[in-house]
């Protein structure tokens, strides 16, 4: 298709060659939006290389035929319905075996590359909802998936199948352990976000913590305050200054069972009638974290949010002992009664057969020994019996408070057992999830790649996204790959594989998807060093972005990449380049690293999207004369490299307007 008499064609052509230094000018100094480059900045891509997306909203045949003639060579099949979709939110299975041949046929004639974009959810991966994670929320997630692999699998050529990871909320503080550039969700987070711990069981929470809470303790005798540090107890063990001792002076570990801890001797406060109570704050809580995972290097590390949930646990359980304890000790004593009572009732029923009735009176006083006497006009063996059922129903309700008191303690003492942070716990079930999209997805890529004639294989490729999410860092996104190839790997053995098979297939079949721009809103959150201007703090931003994005896909976790920009507030979706994404310094790092699978997401306001980002590539207009760049023409006129200088017809501003011969126009 020629565009003018100037033998310059259309990308779908695939003609000529793509370096930046082919055209007859000099190169320019500029990228597209006026941004200094050198010559070893230029980027050489070609518009074979750099995709775009379908409209989501509408059917996916028209909309890539719309593609085709804008000319582009790879394309990612976007949806955004999720269950049951309709006109304006189609979902995978909205199309059809006639359309999914026909999108076949039109890949194929046009020689096309794929990739697939599973329908827009916010769910998580890992199924985390308010009440923690659930399985059937997790079940969903992953059968959204599956529609958009097997999508692929008829419809496409194979490639990504793209699903944002949007795990759980995760104070930005949190991640500061990792080295390279710190962040802020907001100004306190530090003092006041909220961690979170669950039951490893159910996935259920155990309660949310702030940073701010403080946890009260009794303060429990050590060895060295009981100057026998250093000494060893009756069963052999060494007596270290922080030690917890029981009655008996026996050395009591820090990571005893609850029914051990109870053995714990609180200090009472001389001249009062309480016993010594500690407050803990967040930083104390750190520091017990530490020394317990120093104290047994050979268990689960455990982490601040595990303490707190096990400390509030531990208290649960002391205070249910203790009623326990108390009840036991009133049952004991009621238990005595109830048998003296009754023993008295059989001696008083043997001596009244031994009297007449008229004479039953004498055994009066029997029935007050230990007890007061009944009154005069009180039936004394209606008085004995009513001794005998009050001190029933007291035992009877002692029972029960202590039994219920026993079976809080228990099932404390069993939920520490299974505590885990959100992380431990949500990474494991991301996995899960991720790892059966990817067997689901090499399954189908198996059996339809001859079938349907599949150029790459079809892959699981999980998205960074949210910030505020966890999996969006560098560092989660890496864990959340790994992971997953981990539990694809093992679930591929336990049906027959090698071990090196398996792990080839889940590097094979799962491959993240990297898209700047959502790294690039980290930047709103990124923290200033002291004494650096905002200037140098940006500088150091976009070193940090253009390194950490680099390492992803050297390392080999970013197999695909999505081209975005924004201001780093949020996901606009502008042109590359029209935001202040380091946009040229990533590219051309894709470029060095012989990355070829990039999609540039169309926004609501930028239906050029694609075009304008091969002008800021500077990719060739390939023809059999003279190249011209996208740069040269977008926007120009008439075959000039500038818009036009006049206009006519229904575009004249008004009847005063003449061109600037002043010759008038007719």
């Amino acid at each position: 298709m020629q565009f003018t008499g100037n033998n310059y064609y259309s990308a779908m052509d695939y003609l000529g060659g793509n370096s930046h230094f082919e055209q007859t000018s000099a190169p320019e100094e500029t990228d597209a939006y006026g941004n200094s480059i050198t010559p070893d900045d230029a980027l050489n891509f070609t518009p074979k290389e750099i995709g775009t997306t379908t409209n989501p909203m509408t059917g996916q045949v028209e909309a890539l035929k719309a593609r085709i003639r804008e000319g582009a060579s790879r394309i990612e099949f976007s949806f955004l319905g999720a269950g049951k979709g309709n006109a304006q939110r189609p979902t995978p299975e909205s199309f059809g075996t006639k359309e999914r041949r026909e999108i076949r046929e039109l890949l194929n004639a046009n020689e096309m590359t794929t990739s697939t974009h599973a329908p827009i959810h916010s769910e998580s991966l890992a199924g985390f909802s308010n009440e923690g994670f659930n399985s059937v929320a997790r079940a969903q997630v992953l059968k959204e998936i599956k529609r958009a692999i097997h999508f692929a699998g008829e419809a496409t050529k194979g490639g990504a199948i793209v699903f944002h990871l949007n795990e759980w909320q995760r104070p930005m503080s949190e991640i500061n352990k990792y080295a390279g550039a710190k962040f802020k969700g907001y100004d306190s987070e530090d003092k006041d976000a909220v961690l979170f711990a669950v039951d490893d069981r159910t996935g259920q929470s155990a309660g949310g913590i702030r940073k701010d809470q403080e946890i009260f303790r009794p303060v429990f005798k050590t060895a060295k305050e009981a100057g026998i540090a250093g000494k060893t107890d009756s069963k052999g063990n060494l007596l270290e200054e922080r030690d917890w001792i029981d009655i008996h002076g026996n050395k009591i570990a820090r990571d005893a069972p609850v029914t051990r801890l109870f053995d714990r001797v609180p200090i009472f406060q001389e001249g009062t009638s309480n016993f010594q109570v500690k407050k803990l704050n967040f930083d104390d809580i750190k520091a017990e974290t530490e020394e317990w995972n120093q104290d047994n290097p050979d268990k689960d590390p455990r982490t601040p949010a595990e303490m707190m949930a096990i400390l509030q646990l531990e208290n649960n359980v002391l205070q249910a002992k203790g009623n326990s304890l108390y009840h036991a000790k009133e049952y004991s004593n009621y238990q005595k009664d109830l048998k003296k009572l009754l023993e008295k009732k059989k001696i008083i029923e043997v001596a009244k057969k031994g009297l007449p009735e008229n004479e039953h009176w004498k055994l009066r006083n029997m029935y007050a020994e230990g007890y007061r006497a009944p009154d005069k006009d009180e039936d004394p063996d209606k008085w004995l019996q009513d001794q005998i059922r009050h001190t029933e129903h007291s035992m009877r309700y002692i029972h029960e408070s202590s039994a219920q008191a026993d079976v809080l303690a228990k099932q404390a003492e069993e939920n520490i057992k299974h505590i885990k942070s959100a992380e431990k716990y949500g990474l494991q079930k991301t996995a899960e999830t991720v790892a059966g999209a990817g067997i689901e997805a090499m399954e189908v890529w198996k059996r339809n790649k001859d079938k349907y004639g599949l150029k790459q294989p079809i892959y699981a490729a999980p998205e960074n996204w949210d910030p505020r999410q966890f999996g969006s860092h560098p560092e989660e996104y890496r864990k959340v790959i790994d992971k997953s190839r981990k539990v694809m790997a093992k679930r591929l053995i336990g049906k027959g594989y090698s071990e090196s098979q398996a792990k080839d297939l889940a590097k094979a079949h799962i491959k993240g998807t990297l898209d700047i721009g959502h790294m690039n809103l980290w930047r709103s959150y990124f923290q200033a060093k002291d004494g650096e201007t905002p200037e140098q703090a940006e500088k150091r931003f976009d070193k940090w972005i253009v390194k950490e994005a680099d390492k992803l896909v050297k390392e080999g976790y970013a197999g695909h990449i999505h081209l975005t920009d924004n201001f780093g507030y949020d996901d606009e979706h502008l042109t590359p380049g029209q935001g202040n994404v380091p946009m040229q310094k990533f590219m051309k790092n894709l470029e060095e690293a012989g990355i070829k699978d990039i999609i540039v997401e169309q926004g609501s306001y930028n239906p050029l999207a694609h075009i304008e980002t091969l002008e800021l590539i500077n990719s060739p207009i390939y023809g059999v004369g003279r190249k011209q760049r996208f740069r040269q023409v977008h926007q120009a006129g008439f075959g000039y490299n500038a818009p036009g200088f006049f206009v006519a017809g229904s575009y004249v501003p008004s009847n005063d307007w003449k061109p600037w011969t002043d010759i008038p126009l007719e």
